[in-house]
């Protein structure tokens, strides 16, 4: 079992970060070195501030600038990743700092950012269709596809989560923490157990480990002064097989990732996640949830390649998992409408359903349907790219109305 994330949450000006990183970077090492004896792998360290719209007479001229600021410091403080939210879009002014997440993208490739599409009970029609034009100027930035593994479209999301892009800060300064269990989880099921003993086991393994770590981390709360946010239980994979969550659904029972039964061993291992946040005495953040990213898990990767997932299966798995559709590979050619439609169905889920969600959509430049990923990344797996359906929801249905709210 590792850390996946310790991310640093801090309130940040328009210039002159310096200090601000360099204590952000004090307290996670202050935390590496707490977690050294029990958890000496830390899988990434992070720095995420408050979104964008929020930071003290920052103009979206100025985005750029404070990008190759935040990437110089970050590097020099040995911080592998920052996020800069842009937020909760609201006004026209809002809208203009959508329009720079090409610049954030391409000008950083250490930064990640996101953008809210929700308020309350409430869709933002006009949010999800700019989202849904810059994702498609995000993926030709190096023609690759690959900087909208940085971006994501989210809804519901509350802040101060540890995982990237979907995190974004506010309140005090201080420090949230994700983690990778896929592997000890692994370890707990035995194909000669029922369904009932291995969570039996799974929740034994994984609650003596969830409460050590919330104890560190409150140690170095007191020790430090920075306020912990809480720890995220979302089983996030990572590119082995021994931290495949594709691979753990399919030892729990099933023939293959994606066959019927999915979604409630999606729903057995969410439930599970649930009770161990109401059982124990740990702070908690984030999505609780199972993370589905289709290109950085070998088993997943595997049933797109035999065209057993869809983005329709995966908008169903949402009900039930952690994070939404994440890091679907999509064809170039694939319209803005059509991604206008997918951030809608997702969002509308998470509303309905209130849960927080993301889309994480990757279309790539010349790719089709059908045709293999040539990434060459340590956190993906190549796969076929997605079919795009070439249908999608009529816009002049939306055109009197920049925002929806369900009854």
């Amino acid at each position: 079992m590792n850390i996946r994330s310790i991310n640093a949450g801090f309130n940040i000006k328009n210039d002159k970060n310096d200090k601000i990183v360099h204590e952000a970077s004090n307290l996670i090492l202050d935390l590496k070195k707490a977690f050294k004896k029990r958890h000496p792998k830390v899988r990434t360290t992070r720095f995420c501030s408050q979104p964008l719209i929020n930071v003290k007479d920052l103009n979206p001229s100025k985005v750029n600038k404070l990008t190759i600021s935040m990437d110089r410091l970050c590097k020099k403080e040995n911080i592998n990743w920052f996020c800069f939210p842009i937020g909760e879009v609201k006004d026209q002014k809002d809208y203009r700092f959508i329009k720079t997440l090409p610049a954030i993208m391409s000008t950083s490739k250490i930064s990640f950012s996101s953008v809210i599409v929700s308020h309350e009970n409430k869709l933002n029609f006009s949010a999800i269709n700019e989202c849904a034009r810059q994702v498609k100027k995000i993926s030709r930035t190096d023609m690759s596809g690959f900087d909208n593994f940085r971006f994501c479209v989210s809804a519901n999301v509350k802040p101060n989560g540890a995982f990237f892009p979907y995190s974004w800060h506010k309140g005090e300064d201080g420090f949230s923490l994700g983690l990778e269990t896929i592997d000890l989880i692994l370890r707990n099921i035995s194909k000669n157990k029922d369904l009932s003993e291995n969570r039996r086991s799974i929740v034994n393994a994984l609650s003596s480990e969830f409460v050590s770590i919330d104890r560190i981390a409150r140690e170095i709360e007191q020790e430090t002064g920075y306020k912990y946010y809480g720890l995220d239980l979302s089983l996030a994979p990572y590119p082995t097989d021994n931290h495949s969550i594709g691979k753990t659904i399919q030892k729990l029972g099933l023939d293959r990732f994606g066959a019927n039964g999915t979604l409630f061993l999606t729903a057995y291992l969410t439930n599970l996640l649930k009770h161990l946040e109401r059982k124990l005495s740990v702070r908690t953040i984030g999505f609780t949830g199972v993370m589905y990213p289709v290109l950085e898990d070998r088993f997943l990767t595997a049933s797109n390649d035999m065209n057993i997932l869809n983005m329709e299966s995966l908008l169903l798995y949402s009900s039930v998992c952690g994070c939404g559709p994440d890091m679907i590979p999509l064809p170039g050619d694939v319209s803005e409408k059509e991604i206008f439609s997918i951030i809608l169905d997702m969002s509308s889920l998470a509303l309905m359903l209130n849960k927080p969600l993301i889309a994480r959509l990757v279309p790539i430049p010349n790719k089709k349907s059908g045709e293999l990923t040539n990434f060459d990344y340590h956190f993906f797996h190549n796969t076929k790219i997605m079919n795009a359906r070439k249908i999608s929801i009529k816009r002049n249905i939306l055109e009197n109305n920049s925002e929806f709210e369900f009854l």
